[in-house]
């Protein structure tokens, strides 16, 4: 994959169940699955962006924990995923560290378990990307969010939207993947062989 590719977690602005706009708490699987999925595609970077000071504390400690030499040595395949993680205090501090390595903003694209409208089906974005790579074109970076969602406020930063992951029953079915798994399953959709 010739295009840039980064994930980002929000953790604000994200919605509870009420519609409430919240920050949530980072959880170490998160830290540790979706670091393993993004190493596994060839993501760039993998964001957790939250602004509460504590939550760096304890993320920082994780990530200090799994990127010192013992775990190198005793677990090489987790230090190497982790040491895609960055942490950020907000969206904007995601897209500086990109534009400072790229030298352009990258491509935001929201994913989300509701379907939103002039969301792009998962194959016709992945063809647009392999038709983008020849060019080595603009960074993008996948959007995901925390609670029940991303919220609104958010959508101005947003350049396209992946429809949602639906199982066996469709549109009508269960819908409530933790976000671990729909950073796994998108990502492989998107670059999986």
């Amino acid at each position: 994959m010739s295009v840039p590719v980064y994930v980002a977690l929000l953790h604000t602005p994200v919605v509870n169940r009420r519609g409430a706009i919240v920050t949530t708490a980072v959880t170490n699987m998160d830290i540790h699955d979706i670091s393993r999925s993004a190493r596994t595609f060839g993501v760039k970077g993998y964001f957790l962006v939250t602004p509460i000071e504590d939550q760096h504390e304890l993320v920082g400690r994780i990530l200090g924990h799994w990127r010192a030499d013992r775990s190198r040595e005793y677990h090489p395949d987790r230090f190497e995923a982790v040491s895609l993680v960055r942490l950020a205090r907000s969206f904007e501090e995601v897209k500086t560290a990109i534009r400072s390595v790229h030298g352009q903003d990258p491509e935001v694209v929201l994913t989300d378990a509701r379907a939103l409208p002039n969301s792009i089906s998962y194959a016709e974005y992945r063809r647009e990307l392999e038709a983008r790579s020849a060019e080595a074109g603009r960074p993008v970076v996948l959007v995901f969010g925390t609670g029940w969602g991303v919220s609104d406020v958010f959508y101005p930063e947003v350049h396209r939207i992946l429809a949602p992951v639906y199982g066996s029953e469709g549109a009508e079915g269960y819908n409530h993947l933790s976000v671990r798994a729909a950073v796994a399953i998108i990502l492989d959709r998107l670059f999986g062989q």
